[in-house]
């Protein structure tokens, strides 16, 4: 079993929330009357161990909550999005504008907004396309996966392991309704969404103290993990260790960090089950799921591939539907997709946009 290093014992998660509304509340100037909390023998009890007063927190209950203080965020954005051809041939999906706002943007800012500024971003696919981030957001360092096409996102927290902490872990395509952040957690989490339908996400099995017992691929009603998860020291401690044994073996190089997860779970300390209601985290796997939630995508997909396809076939960006890759090369762009229930071919080098061919499906079309 993993030793919970220097947090968990010194609060119980009762008296950790308890403070954490006393620093809220204080930070509007509100006193401990304000509470809504029906457990008077927790206000007491604090206010005993002189974590608390009548105005506030004290210096000590600060320094209890320290801890918990969440240090940093990484954000994964290592890698193609092939599933979501064509836009991510000209972008990484991260930089997408949705409702008038780029993706890895607002959850930076989101990140801002609790305080959190130390920001590890790990790059890959068209690298060079985030750098200006590195300008407009101090804190924000960048690091390169330069093997973004062969290994998956284990080796992207492999090239982070030194920053690994109390740490959010993200990835640059989320949209949060409403920022999830806090400056302060309790213990590791994953972020969750109930579904009642079969689906082929992965699911989250409890156990009787919500904690994950089980992962497993596709299910029917259950937990889905969607979204980020937060790993504090004991567990980033355990995953570093994971990550770093595994760099001469390779068996996770084309793997999830969450098949370490699922394969360890009795042997990584615990994460809990973190479920939110369900218009607050969306995650886009193709272009059809963002033009449902914004449907500027509709017909104006900022994308010159589309207008090419809708320039040679003589119909609307809207009409174009089912995109699906069919090339591994970065620099070879080739994807299927329907028009009026007719199956199309579009091919071009990255060398040169306009020089494009986009032809009907047919036995000398496709190669």
């Amino acid at each position: 079993m993993w030793e919970r290093v220097g947090k968990i014992g010194l609060l119980t998660e009762i008296e950790f929330e308890f403070l954490c509304d006393v620093k809220r509340l204080s930070l509007r100037n509100r006193g401990l009357d304000c509470i809504l909390c029906s457990n008077d023998d927790v206000k007491f009890s604090l206010q005993k161990k002189g974590l608390i007063d009548k105005v506030g927190l004290t210096e000590k209950g600060l320094a209890a909550l320290e801890p918990y203080r969440v240090q940093n965020a990484v954000i994964m954005a290592a890698g193609l999005s092939s599933r979501f051809v064509p836009l991510s041939l000209e972008k990484p999906k991260g930089l997408l504008e949705v409702k008038g706002e780029v993706l890895i943007e607002r959850q930076i800012e989101q990140l801002h907004e609790v305080g959190i500024r130390d920001i590890i971003l790990v790059t890959g696919y068209k690298q060079a396309m985030f750098s200006y981030l590195e300008h407009k957001y101090e804190g924000l360092r960048l690091i390169f996966n330069p093997e973004y096409m062969t290994k998956n996102n284990t080796h992207t927290l492999y090239l982070a392991r030194e920053y690994l902490d109390n740490t959010y872990i993200c990835s640059s395509d989320d949209y949060f309704e409403k920022n999830p952040f806090e400056p302060y957690v309790y213990s590791s989490y994953y972020a969750s969404l109930y579904v009642e339908e079969k689906t082929d996400e992965w699911y989250m099995i409890p156990d009787a103290e919500n904690d994950i017992a089980q992962v497993k691929k596709s299910g029917g009603a259950g937990f889905i993990m969607l979204g980020h998860a937060y790993w504090d020291r004991a567990f980033s401690k355990a995953m570093r260790q994971f990550l770093e044994e595994d760099r001469n073996i390779g068996k996770y190089d084309d793997a999830f960090w969450e098949d370490i997860l699922a394969e360890n779970i009795n042997a990584l300390p615990p994460m809990k089950i973190r479920v939110y209601p369900e218009d607050a985290i969306f995650e886009f796997d193709s272009l059809e799921d963002l033009r449902a939630f914004d449907h500027e995508y509709l017909d104006n997909t900022r994308c010159r591939i589309m207008k090419n396809i809708a320039n040679a076939l003589s119909c609307r960006e809207s009409d174009i539907r089912h995109c699906c890759n069919l090339s591994k090369d970065p620099n070879r762009y080739t994807f299927n997709f329907t028009v009026f229930g007719k199956e199309y071919v579009y091919r071009h080098s990255e060398d040169d946009i306009m020089d494009y061919e986009c032809c009907e499906v047919s036995t000398t079309c496709v190669q």
